[in-house]
């Protein structure tokens, strides 16, 4: 699939699957359109899948700004549908793509059929902040040895450490493999995000999905979206911590296959 140029940047989009239902994936903030593997046989057996990596993500332009705004990225997303000859798909955000995919359907309700954001925020709270605040001095006083290291218990469930102790190290060679100057601007955009005053203005199909063992976007967080977009649907991942695209994929994928129907 040729890149789409976005206001002169280059965004990188994969379309896959042998479905009639067009459905869109929204990363999270550090992965890129190849951190969806573990789902994609699932989800290309049922849908037309487009994924895109957003700015500062992957293999799409990784501009020096200050911030990338979760409002640009929704942008983005919309101008990636119409690249693919799209009017309208199915939407999945997890985490960071929760929170643009927030933004999308602020800004582009009319092109969506439905709406599922996993492991997400409704606003960046205080614990949010001094997470993202706690990765970058420790990226900063010991380089990514130290960051992966404090990030493991924030993203990682204690059911799949004690399963699969050896997995860590070669998750911290993918960690190692982002662009940090471009993680820290991605972050920076979620340091603006707070959609508690307009979310119960959506007017669509929405599932709200989450990991008990969520530390990230805890439970509270899930609960709240739900709480506010009107009809919206909640469910839990039993044991599930904040990557789910890695220790629940198959649960994830088929949370998915139920809810984005015709």
């Amino acid at each position: 699939m040729p890149t789409l140029r976005y206001q002169g940047h280059a965004i990188q989009i994969e379309e896959t699957g042998h479905g009639a239902e067009p459905l869109i994936l929204f990363n999270g903030i550090t992965m890129s359109t190849a951190s969806w593997a573990l789902l994609q046989p699932m989800l290309e057996a049922r849908y037309r899948l487009i994924r895109l990596d957003f700015l500062g993500q992957g293999q799409s332009d990784r501009p020096d700004l200050p911030r990338y705004d979760l409002a640009m990225q929704a942008d983005i997303a919309a101008a990636a549908l119409d690249h693919v000859g799209l009017d309208t798909a199915h939407v999945v955000g997890l985490s960071y793509g929760g929170m643009v995919a927030q933004h999308f359907a602020r800004r582009h309700r009319a092109r969506i059929r439905t709406l599922l954001l996993a492991a997400t925020l409704a606003w960046a709270d205080d614990a949010s902040l001094a997470a993202m605040q706690s990765w970058t001095e420790a990226n900063t006083a010991g380089g990514v040895d130290l960051r992966y290291t404090i990030s493991i218990p924030w993203l990682f469930s204690s059911r799949f450490l004690a399963a699969h102790p050896g997995a860590l190290d070669e998750l911290k060679t993918i960690a190692a493999r982002v662009d940090w100057p471009a993680v820290v601007r991605l972050m920076n955009g979620v340091r603006e995000h707070d959609a508690r005053t307009w979310l119960g203005d959506l007017a669509l199909p929405v599932k709200v999905l989450i990991g008990t063992e969520d530390r990230l976007t805890p439970l509270y967080q899930a609960n709240l979206i739900a709480g506010l977009i009107p009809g919206a649907v909640r469910e839990e991942l039993p044991g599930a911590g904040h990557v789910l695209h890695i220790e629940a994929a198959e649960a994830f994928a088929r949370s998915i296959i139920a809810f984005c129907q015709p």
